[in-house]
This record gives structure tokens, C-alpha cells and sequence, in this order.
């Protein structure tokens, strides 16, 4: 097993406080809730978010059976209710990454205990908010119109519009904070292969850890990537929400055409992401014991 995982996967070398027992007494204590047998209460639980899930479902089915009428949106021009989802789940997202990426420039150590929690969210809850860009047209079935794919009509999306900025924008930011998530999760991976006692464990960790072994050219080349996704990150969450907030910037709305809604979006994403980084954690403490 390699002698880096879990607290030790940040490319940033931790300081010891008491030697390897304390590597080891952590990697034991996180390997174990993934190994240990699962509880009949996660059962119970995962059964009522699969229920919520199967009620979601069936409401977007409604949706598109009659129309975004449902929500009381008849203007074919604005987004009503939908944005309001797609800006809040936009906003929770953001953060994750950011705390993440920024702390880890800074060379704060402590970002170790809760980097896991942030960017796991923002994946999650970037998903979330792509379904809004998508249903709210209304015609779901010629969705695709939104990509600037080539086609027999030779039609395209209308560059001007910020229902396209958004696709772009945030189609970029999901797939720069999926790298940067699953680049920290190589080294984790390996000592779960490592650990594991099934054949089929074995074969799915290996392939996800990339035949990691955890030499001194492997580091090397782990932290040059992990150190750019970083950099790319940053300034791609401040981007991205600005070219959010130019949805409602762009409108002839009295209160919304004004130049502070990019700043004032960042900084709204900040806190709102931190609040849910905090929510995770205190959860995931309490549950695990950690």
C-alpha cells in the first residue's frame, strides 16, 4: 500500500504530528466506513431519496406532457421559476471548487479535511442545475438545438442569447471540476485497491486508479497536473457565475440591468457553497463518527 492516501493524497506534504501512526490510524478509520457492512438504516434512507428522486421524475414528465405553463410561466421570453433553481444551484456549486482550489494554492493544509466534501458537492450540484437549461424550454425533445451541432437545416443557436452562454459556461466548469475532482481521488483509489479483498473491488479501483504505485515520478507528475487544474479552476468559478449573473444583467428589467450582479452573484455563491460545505460535514462527522 502506498504510504500517501487520504490526508496525504494533497500533493501539499502535510506536517506530522505523530509520525505514520497518524497516517495509519486515518487511513484505517476512512477505508473502514467504505468496508465495513452497510447499516439497515442507509437502506431506509436511500429507499426515501430514491422515492423524492421518482417524484422529481414524475414531475418533469407532467412538465413535459402540458407544458412549462404548470410553473405560470406564459412568456415564452423569460425563465420564471427555473432560473431561480438554475442560479441557486449554480451558486452552490461554484463554491465547492473554489474553496478547494484556492486553499490548495495557498498552501493551507487543513483544506484536507473538508476538500472531499466541496468538490464532491459542486459535481452534484452542478448536475442539478443542467437540468434547468434544458426543461425550461420546453420542447426537451430538440434540446440539442443548444449546441452548435452541424445539421442538414443549417440551423444554429442564437450566440447572442444567454441561455447558450450558460450551456457553455457551465458545461466547462462541470468538466474542469470533475478533472480536478477525480485527480485528487487517484492516490485514495490506489489504497482502496490495495485494500481490497474482492476480485471485483480489486478490478474496479485498479482501472479507476490508473496504475497509480505511488513512486517519486508519479508525485511529480501529480502534482504539476493536480497544481494546473487548480489554477485553471479559480478564475474559470469567477467567470462562469459572472457570465450567470449577465442572464438577469442583460434584461430590460428596472433593479437588474446594472453592472454590479457579476460580483455580486461571486460573492453570493461563495457563501451559499460554504454554508452547504458546512451542512455535508457536520453531517458526515456525526454519522462516521470522524
Amino acid at each position: 500500500m502506498s504510504s500517501k492516501s487520504f490526508i496525504n493524497s494533497d500533493p501539499v506534504e502535510p506536517q506530522l504530528v505523530e509520525g505514520k501512526e497518524t497516517f495509519h490510524s486515518l487511513t484505517e478509520t476512512i477505508s473502514s466506513i467504505t468496508e465495513k457492512k452497510t447499516p439497515q438504516l442507509w437502506y431506509l434512507a436511500f429507499g426515501g431519496a430514491l422515492s423524492l428522486l421518482l417524484v422529481l421524475l414524475g414531475s418533469i414528465g407532467f412538465l413535459f406532457w402540458e407544458g412549462i405553463g404548470i410553473w405560470g410561466l406564459n412568456n415564452p421570453v423569460g425563465w420564471g421559476w427555473a432560473i431561480i433553481n438554475f442560479v441557486w444551484w449554480v451558486g452552490i456549486g461554484h463554491a465547492g471548487t473554489l474553496i478547494s482550489a484556492i486553499l490548495f494554492i495557498l498552501r493551507q493544509h487543513w483544506r484536507t479535511s473538508i476538500n472531499r466534501f466541496a468538490e464532491a458537492m459542486t459535481l452534484f450540484a452542478v448536475s442539478c442545475a443542467l437540468i434547468f437549461p434544458g426543461i425550461h424550454v420546453g420542447r426537451v425533445w430538440i434540446a440539442y438545438y443548444l449546441f452548435p451541432l452541424p445539421n442538414q437545416m443549417g440551423m444554429w443557436p442564437n450566440f447572442r442569447s444567454p441561455l447558450l452562454w450558460d450551456v457553455f459556461a457551465v458545461g466547462t466548469y462541470f468538466t474542469a471540476s470533475l478533472l480536478f475532482w477525480y485527480t485528487g481521488l487517484i492516490p485514495d483509489l490506489a489504497t482502496f485497491r490495495d485494500r481490497a479483498t474482492k476480485k471485483i473491488k480489486k478490478f474496479i479501483f485498479g482501472t479507476l486508479a490508473l496504475g497509480w504505485r505511488g513512486g517519486n515520478r508519479q508525485w511529480r507528475h501529480y502534482e504539476l497536473a493536480y497544481l494546473l487544474l487548480a489554477g485553471i479552476s479559480t478564475p474559470l468559478v469567477l467567470s462562469v457565475h459572472s457570465v450567470v449573473s449577465t442572464d438577469f444583467a442583460v434584461s430590460i428589467l428596472p433593479g437588474w440591468h446594472t453592472t454590479i450582479f457579476p460580483p455580486y452573484f461571486v460573492a453570493g455563491a461563495i457563501f451559499s457553497g460554504f454554508a452547504m460545505v458546512v451542512t455535508l460535514t457536520i453531517i458526515a462527522r456525526k454519522i462516521y463518527s470522524l
